[in-house]
């Protein structure tokens, strides 16, 4: 490393490096874990993917959130153990280029950038749905919700302008917020009903609806996804202070930190309706208003419209954030267009934020307008679904192969073997869910896009390693020291 870490041979003009960093040291570990908790959006998780865990385990829901959790810890340390070496914008992009080469790096971040680029129209979609409902319930303002979106957008994209020190903050209130609500609810559920109604049988595979393993396992598919995005933070590995403690520390906290709220979350859920009871959480129109109004009141029901609101104002503002860093990191290793590396005064990637502003309009608006916001949620979310999987079992796969080569001197068996090992043998389980639905209808067949996707970038790969040769040999080697 040269400068101040530009890789030795990064293209430059005039013969001179080209200023390409981003800003340096300016947010703290709270910040960061605030940024991945936004993008796991543990509020979102608990209105949606919860309640599929818990219509198919029952009673035992809180098992297999416990055994998501350590799925998702396994992968958490994976990835901290790659952050700690090697801190960059490109987060897993960098990472799987130094563990699966160059090929398996690039296509680790094309799959980011189509996974990203569906989960912030989706993420924005799903909100203006909510606010145009609460506006509405609140100030008897009716406003469309494809209105809205334009709003939610232009919002996000200057709050990514303005740099990750904003962003983060927003965050930071964000999740405070929303995971503030709803833990108090759960709270409010557990101390009305009493130890006496507590039972260790929620950690028991007998106590699903049919006693079988297969519930739990077919829970697992969502209660695994219900952790996904906690990786956002290592998109911060070149802004955050002290990068090399903070990235690793956050990324492994944000797991912690969600998988205790959706613990406390679900077991009022099991333990407030009971082990006959709770199946019929997921046929409520809404399961957590159904909550509020038996524990709290029927009058207090705006306050989850707001809390989902601030949950989707959250994720979208650090998705925003990690598909620009991403974006801006392969632009400035020229294997996307190296104005996507242009960073304005503020330091911020003003292009890769112009370039995801007009991709939203497009993928996300006209959907909007014509489906409504749930369903271009789901539609956009589905297709994302399988890349976010692939990603995961690739760097984990990367992190065994990386630690037994090119880091040798540092290997250690469980950490480097056991558990990234353990992690993939878990991420099998939605890939699984995914490659085999039980039905055929488009929400069913819509992960396959990405395969599609994958295909492309096998192409674009080989084009970019016949003609830009010089390009694809700087994959995952440009990052501050």
């Amino acid at each position: 490393m040269i400068g101040r870490g530009l890789s030795r041979g990064e293209p430059c003009r005039g013969g001179r490096h080209e200023a390409r960093e981003l800003a340096h040291g300016v947010i703290g570990s709270a910040r960061v874990t605030a940024f991945g908790v936004s993008n796991v959006a543990p509020a979102g998780a608990v209105v949606g993917g919860l309640v599929i865990v818990v219509s198919y385990a029952g009673f035992a829901a809180p098992l297999v959130v416990l055994i998501a959790l350590v799925a998702s810890l396994c992968c958490a340390i994976s990835i901290a153990e790659f952050a700690r070496r090697l801190p960059s914008a490109g987060s897993l992009y960098t990472y799987n280029s130094r563990g699966l080469g160059r090929t398996g790096g690039f296509l680790t971040g094309w799959m980011l950038v189509f996974a990203y680029a569906l989960y912030v129209p989706a993420g924005i979609s799903l909100t203006s749905a909510y606010a145009s409902q609460l506006l509405a319930a609140t100030l008897h303002v009716t406003i469309g919700g494809w209105a809205l979106f334009v709003v939610i957008l232009a919002a996000a994209v200057l709050v990514a302008y303005l740099g990750i020190r904003t962003s983060s903050w927003v965050d930071l209130v964000l999740a405070a917020g929303e995971m503030a609500v709803i833990a108090a609810l759960a709270i409010t559920v557990l101390v009305k009903i009493g130890p006496a109604h507590y039972s260790a049988a929620v950690l028991s595979p007998a106590s699903s609806p049919t006693g079988q393993l297969t519930d739990v396992t077919n829970a697992m598919i969502y209660g695994i996804t219900a952790f996904a995005g906690f990786e956002a933070a290592a998109a911060l590995g070149e802004e955050a202070r002290h990068a090399r403690r903070s990235i690793p520390a956050s990324t492994i906290g944000i797991v912690i930190v969600t998988g205790l709220f959706y613990l406390l979350v679900v077991c009022a859920e099991a333990f407030g309706l009971g082990r006959h009871n709770i199946s019929s959480l997921a046929r409520q129109p809404n399961p957590l208003g159904y909550l509020t109004s038996r524990y709290w009141s029927p009058s207090a029901l705006w306050a989850i419209d707001l809390v989902v609101v601030l949950t989707g104002l959250g994720f979208v503002t650090a998705a925003v954030n990690a598909l620009i860093r991403v974006l801006f990191a392969m632009g400035r290793e020229r294997v996307l267009p190296p104005s996507l590396a242009r960073l304005s005064s503020r330091r911020t990637p003003v292009v890769a934020i112009g370039c995801v502003a007009v991709l939203t309009l497009v993928l996300g608006l006209p959907l909007t307008y014509t489906y409504g916001g749930a369903r271009t949620f789901g539609y956009l979310a589905g297709a994302a679904g399988l890349s976010v999987v692939l990603i995961y079992l690739a760097v984990n796969i990367s992190s065994i192969r990386v630690f037994r080569t090119k880091f040798r001197d540092e290997f250690r068996l469980w950490r480097h073997l056991l558990v990234p090992a353990t992690a993939t043998v878990f991420f099998l389980f939605p890939l699984w869910g995914i490659l085999h639905p039980r039905g055929r209808t488009l929400m069913d067949l819509l992960p396959f896009a990405a395969l599609g996707w994958l295909g492309l970038g096998v192409v674009a790969a080989a084009v970019l390693r016949t003609r830009r040769p010089a390009s694809f040999e700087m994959l995952g080697k440009v990052y501050p020291s």
